[in-house]
C-alpha cells in the first residue's frame, strides 16, 4: 500500500524527486546484490554491513519517503545516504584493501551532496571536504597497512573491475541527469519569462527580445515582414457585464483560434490586455489582407461554448514593412490602422496602406 501511494505521488512530482526515488531503489538493489556476493564469498562481516545498508534504503523509501515529499525536505534522506555510502566504503576498503575498488563509492560522494536540494552551500562544502579527507586517509592506510581480510588475487581483481565499472556508471548517470535537469530548468525559465501565463502565447517580452536580437529579418531578397494587431471589441463591457473570469475565457478562446488557424506560419503573441500581435516574417500585402480578413470572419463565427453559445468580434490593424523600415515604425502604422477600425465601428480589417499618416 505504501509503495503504490509513493508511486502515485511521484506522478505529480518534478524530475528531481522522481530521480531521487529511483536512485534510492537502485542503491538498495545494489546493496542487496553485495549482500549475496559477500555471503557467497563467506565474508559475514561485510554481509552484515550490507544488511544495514539495505535497511537504510528501505527506511529512506518507506519510512520517510512520503514525509520528505510532503515537506519537500530531502535533508534527512541525504544524511542517511551520505552516512551509508561513506561507512560502507570505509569498512569494505579496510577489510579488502584499495585493490578491491570499494573506495570509488566514497569518491562519488564529492558530487552527491551538491544534488541535495535542501542543503546550504556551507553543508555541501563541509561534506565534500569530509569525503576528501576520508579518501586521503584510506589511501594512506591502504598503502601502509595490509587489508584485514586476505582474498585470492583473482577475486580482488574482479571486485576492482566491478566497482570501477559501477563507479563510472554512477558518475555518468549523475552527469547525464544533471545536464537533463539543467536543460529542463532552463526551459522552465524560458517559458515563464516568454509565455503569457493566461493564454500560453508568447508575450511582449519575447517579441521585443527577438526584434532586439535581429531575428525579424527580411532575408536575402529583402522580403517584407508584416504585423496584425488584433483587438477584442467591447472587451471592457464584457468584463463589466460578465466579470473578469469571463474576460479571461474570451482571451483564452481567441488565443486558441489564432493558434489553430495560423499555426507556425507566424509568431503569435499577447501584446497586452485584450490586444494580440501576429508577426509574419515574410509576407506579401495581398496575403496579409487575405489572412486578416479570414481571421476576422473565423473568430466571429467560432462560438465560445459556456452552456450557451457566445460570439466575439475583433478589429484588426494590418501593416507591411517598407524596405529597411524598423519594427517600431511598422507597429505604429498597424496601431493607427487598428484605431481607425475602432473609430469606424469595429469588427473590420483596416490596412495601414489605406491611411494617410
Amino acid at each position: 500500500m505504501m509503495l503504490s501511494e509513493i508511486l502515485q505521488r511521484l506522478k505529480y512530482e518534478n524530475f528531481y524527486w522522481n530521480i531521487g526515488f529511483y536512485g534510492l531503489v537502485l542503491a538498495g538493489v545494489t546493496h542487496a546484490f553485495f549482500l549475496l556476493l559477500f555471503l557467497y564469498l563467506h565474508i559475514p562481516q561485510l554481509a552484515l554491513v550490507n544488511v544495514v545498508s539495505v535497511a537504510i534504503y528501505l527506511y529512506s523509501i518507506f519510512g520517510i519517503g512520503l514525509r520528505a515529499l510532503d515537506r519537500k525536505d530531502d535533508s534527512t534522506i541525504g544524511w542517511l545516504v551520505y552516512g551509508e555510502l561513506l561507512g560502507h566504503g570505509v569498512i569494505a576498503t579496510l577489510y579488502l584493501g584499495l585493490e578491491s575498488g570499494f573506495q570509488y563509492y566514497i569518491y562519488s560522494l564529492v558530487l552527491i551532496p551538491f544534488f541535495i536540494s535542501t542543503y546550504s552551500p556551507k553543508i555541501r562544502l563541509l561534506r565534500a571536504f569530509g569525503v576528501i579527507a576520508t579518501a586521503l586517509f584510506l589511501e594512506w592506510w591502504g598503502y601502509s597497512h595490509p587489508p584485514l581480510l586476505a582474498l585470492p588475487s583473482s577475486v580482488i581483481h574482479n571486485l576492482h573491475y566491478m566497482n570501477l565499472a559501477l563507479f563510472l556508471l554512477i558518475i555518468a548517470t549523475i552527469s547525464y541527469f544533471y545536464t537533463l535537469s539543467g536543460n529542463d530548468y532552463r526551459d522552465m525559465l524560458f517559458e515563464r519569462s516568454n509565455r503569457d501565463y493566461l493564454t500560453g502565447l508568447y508575450n511582449r517580452h519575447y517579441l521585443n527580445e527577438r526584434i532586439k536580437n535581429g531575428l525579424v529579418r527580411r532575408g536575402a531578397k529583402h522580403q517584407s515582414f508584416a504585423i496584425l494587431l488584433i483587438d477584442v471589441d467591447y472587451f471592457k463591457k464584457i468584463n463589466d457585464t460578465y466579470g473578469h473570469s469571463s474576460g479571461d475565457k474570451v482571451l483564452k478562446h481567441l488565443a486558441e483560434v489564432l493558434k489553430e488557424h495560423i499555426g507556425r506560419s507566424a509568431i503569435i503573441s499577447r501584446w497586452g490586455g485584450e490586444e494580440f500581435l501576429v508577426l509574419f516574417e515574410a509576407c506579401s500585402e495581398d496575403m496579409l489582407v487575405e489572412m486578416a480578413e479570414y481571421l476576422r470572419i473565423t473568430i466571429k463565427q467560432t462560438p465560445m461554448l459556456e452552456g450557451k453559445e457566445r460570439y466575439i468580434t475583433v478589429t484588426i490593424g494590418a501593416a507591411i514593412s517598407e524596405p529597411k523600415e524598423p519594427f517600431e515604425s511598422v507597429f505604429y502604422r498597424a496601431d493607427a490602422a487598428l484605431y481607425r477600425g475602432k473609430e469606424e465601428g469595429r469588427d473590420r480589417v483596416v490596412c495601414a496602406k489605406e491611411l494617410t499618416l
